[in-house]
């Protein structure tokens, strides 16, 4: 459950505003300003640490890398299917009152609901270079095109957090330049969190991991990214979330993973009404005629 908490001093570095988690407005005003926001305490420390402690085993079997690509992190750990290894995830994060609150406030206009694009933590480990500046946006570039916003993310700090260790770089105001505006890498500052803080940012912000030049820290961060219930996730969730564990689950979860009925629009009358993905499924596990359960 996202929490206030107690008031924290401002990190050294702040190049995008800060808010309490319970401050869905200003956090949604202040995302639309700059196209990124701290939220302070976004979990509480019980659950940062709870949830820091079921990813470890899974985050030390984990070798850096991945595949080679420098863009991911020569010395970067990057674990995904989270869902099925952390409950605490799908409680604090996944069904966080407030990234929902935001992520409403942000995507429902142009959309009748949206999931989970992806999650995964991001550990920077000390030599790591400095990532590309980006937009998360690339990934569904027509969809992009159309000015709207297609994806609401999070950073959430899970440990150190500072400059040193590679605090997420960020172009405050980048959002509006469109899809393919030139990127002035001179405007990138470092955000720097407390644990359990996390960064919210759209899609269309330019940002990347910063550089690990510290000797002996990690930085820790956990991904996730709401995104357009008409566009295609960037993880294959449904298929690291078996079918058993899956039933445990909240329906709003289910939905979120793809588990379920997915509401494309909001029409309740006509044609339009029908057009829902996994519309013969209704959130029911069993087959209507073995053809259309989304396995």
């Amino acid at each position: 459950m996202a929490r206030s908490g107690a008031p924290v001093p401002e990190p050294a570095l702040s190049p995008v505003e800060r808010c309490a988690a319970t401050d869905i407005a200003a956090i949604v005003d202040a995302l639309r300003r700059s196209g990124g926001v701290v939220v302070r305490q976004l979990l509480s420390a019980d659950e940062t640490t709870q949830l820091h402690d079921e990813l470890e085993p899974h985050v030390e079997r984990r070798q850096p890398g991945f595949r080679g690509d420098s863009f991911y992190g020569s010395h970067t750990v990057r674990v995904q299917g989270l869902a099925a290894k952390s409950r605490t995830f799908v409680d604090s994060v996944l069904l966080n009152p407030t990234l929902l609150a935001v992520a409403d406030a942000v995507l429902l206009a142009n959309s009748g609901h949206y999931w989970m694009s992806q999650a995964e933590t991001i550990y920077i480990r000390p030599g790591n270079t400095a990532q590309a500046l980006h937009r998360d946006d690339v990934n569904w570039t027509y969809a992009a095109r159309l000015g709207i916003d297609l994806q609401v993310s999070a950073l959430v700090a899970l440990g150190d957090y500072d400059a040193e260790v590679g605090a997420t770089m960020v172009v405050p105001g980048s959002h509006r330049g469109g899809y393919d505006a030139p990127i002035d890498a001179s405007a990138a500052a470092p955000v720097e969190m407390e644990r359990g803080d996390a960064l919210i940012y759209l899609g269309s912000l330019a940002h990347g991991g910063g550089a690990n030049t510290s000797t002996g820290r990690v930085r820790k961060a956990l991904y996730i990214g709401y995104l357009l219930g008409w566009l295609t996730p960037e993880e294959a969730v449904v298929h690291s979330v078996p079918e058993d564990l899956a039933r445990s689950l909240p329906p709003q979860a289910r939905a979120l993973l793809g588990w379920a009925n997915l509401h494309g629009n909001a029409t309740t009358e006509g044609v339009e009404a029908a057009t829902q993905l996994w519309q013969l499924d209704h959130d029911r596990f069993e087959q209507y005629d073995g053809t259309f359960l989304h396995r």
